[in-house]
């Protein structure tokens, strides 16, 4: 049984190291996505203004994003217009001047908290076998919690929590977790996972 959990135990360790490699990569697909395509706008329309050319002799642009400054760019400018209002008005921001890096991690919580209820909010609380390759958008917060903290408790995590909120977890959706809920359950999962801490 010994040489079995051995054997084993290296292929779910490769495995893991994948699923979290994946899941970084994720997290900075979703992070960038909204910058990288402002700037391909805002590039487009700078070379059209410069050069008027008729349509069809138009040559495609290359665009070569430069992340260094995400953190110094404008915090509407690289976040969802909706998510970056509540978040400047809970936190009393200038939704006009605030920039990415003055967001302590509270307010990224909140963030992310909107995001979930945005973008998943019709997707289940626990696993329901949904394909990882489908994106985390349509995954469970189950898999979401697993993937972003590199752990395997989100289940319990998202149990226990659901207790204290008095939630059956095996019938509820995200939508109908609060903001603070989602934000509590994420922190739980940051606290019991080996995800490094700040």
């Amino acid at each position: 049984m010994n040489r079995i959990q051995k054997k084993y135990g290296v292929l779910l360790a490769a495995g893991g190291m994948a699923v979290c490699m994946a899941a970084g990569l994720m997290m900075g697909i979703h992070c960038s996505r909204d910058y990288t395509q402002k700037m391909v706008v805002e590039a487009a329309e700078q070379e059209m203004a410069n050069e008027p050319q008729e349509l069809e002799n138009v040559e495609p642009y290359e665009v070569k994003a430069d992340f260094s400054n995400l953190y110094a760019s404008l915090y509407k400018d690289v976040v969802d217009e909706d998510i970056a209002k509540k978040v400047c008005e809970k936190y009393n921001l200038d939704y006009d001047t605030v920039l990415k890096g003055d967001l302590t991690r509270e307010m990224y919580n909140y963030e992310e908290a909107l995001w979930m209820k945005k973008k998943m909010g019709d997707r289940p609380l626990l696993d329901d076998g949904m394909n990882i390759d489908a994106g985390l958008e349509e995954t469970s917060l189950e898999i979401y919690i697993d993937e972003v903290y590199a752990f395997g408790g989100g289940d319990e995590v998202i149990r226990s929590m659901c207790k204290e909120f008095d939630i059956d977890p095996d019938k509820a959706h995200i939508s109908d977790l609060t903001e603070e809920q989602l934000i509590q359950i994420g922190e739980k999962a940051y606290e019991t996972s080996d995800h490094p801490k700040e």
